[in-house]
């Protein structure tokens, strides 16, 4: 009976104690505030790691996306390059050299291309150059009063790359004509439109006095300008397959290379006929004024000796005009 009493109690002592040590619902709620505040602080003294990283890495697919125009523009240029160079190399198998290249394209004096009729003309100051101008702005109906700039609405080979250049030169079915002058005729004109005029001469060669034609004919040979410059400018192989007309066959001429180009017909007749006098503008009675300028040896074999290409690859006589009548080409 002792024992009982004693097991008894025990248990009794049991159980009191774990009530003792069990915490009530406002323990644990105190507790649980307890750590949620030691959470808060953690996070307000520990900024986000990962808010950290988004703001000191840049996003790579921005950087991607503002560099990938770059890399498209150079990708575009390196195969225009690519494209350039292929076609320089299949122009070099045609021969023409860059200096020819430069005479073709040259701003002032770059030959004119008329596109509807596959017509490449090269044309030279002071030797109708006026009518010529005019003339190929009317049959491209180009209503323009400039003539002599390039507002003048006609285009040249100077507006062309050089592959394009060295392929229309070489194709066949593009027509190819030159128009020249004899060239005494040619720089006793100059002369007497430019040479007889001391500001002109100072403009253009710095020469501040009046000179005689002979004086003049030694100016030019350092003082160069499209009036008095050589006809002959590119390679004299590339004039064997061209139509050559000359000043004294003028009318002749266009008929005969308007009828092989496609462009003769009764409105270019008509617009001859009213602009008959264009043939004459700027020839200052040249003509007829040889026997008094070239009445010896003297100043005609000088314009031999700085002339011989344009009396050569256009068949001009060197005979001295005292020995012929003023007639001649």
């Amino acid at each position: 009976m002792a024992n009982s009493n004693r097991f008894a109690k025990l248990v009794l002592m049991t159980i009191a104690m774990c009530f003792y040590f069990l915490p009530t619902k406002e323990v644990l709620q105190k507790q649980n505030n307890v750590k949620l505040l030691a959470c808060s602080q953690l996070s307000s003294t520990q900024p986000d790691t990962r808010s950290q990283l988004s703001s000191t890495q840049p996003d790579t697919r921005s950087q991607l996306s503002s560099t990938q125009p770059d890399t498209e523009i150079r990708s575009k240029q390196q195969k225009q390059e690519r494209l350039l160079k292929q076609r320089e190399d299949n122009c070099r198998d045609y021969r023409i050299s860059k200096q020819a290249i430069y005479r073709l394209k040259e701003y002032w004096s770059s030959p004119i291309v008329v596109p509807k009729y596959k017509l490449i003309f090269f044309w030279n100051e002071k030797s109708a150059c006026t009518y010529w101008k005019k003339l190929f702005q009317f049959i491209q109906g180009i209503k323009n009063t400039e003539v002599h700039n390039h507002r003048n609405g006609l285009a040249t080979l100077n507006s062309f790359d050089i592959c394009e250049i060295i392929k229309m030169m070489y194709n066949e079915s593009w027509v190819k004509a030159v128009f020249v002058r004899e060239p005494r005729e040619r720089l006793l004109s100059s002369n007497l439109e430019k040479g007889r005029h001391q500001h002109v001469m100072y403009q253009l060669c710095r020469v501040n006095r009046t000179v005689t034609f002979y004086e003049f004919l030694e100016i030019i040979k350092h003082c160069k300008n499209g009036h008095w410059d050589k006809q002959v400018r590119i390679p004299e192989y590339l004039y064997e397959q061209m139509m050559v007309g000359k000043l004294s066959e003028i009318s002749s001429f266009t008929e005969r290379l308007f009828k092989k180009i496609g462009a003769w017909n009764e409105k270019v007749v008509a617009w001859l006929q009213s602009s008959e006098k264009l043939t004459r503008d700027h020839r200052s009675d040249a003509k007829s004024k040889l026997l008094q300028y070239y009445n010896g040896t003297k100043t005609g074999d000088l314009i031999f000796d700085l002339f011989p290409e344009d009396y050569r690859v256009f068949g001009f006589s060197m005979t001295n005009y005292n020995k012929i009548n003023n007639t001649t080409t």
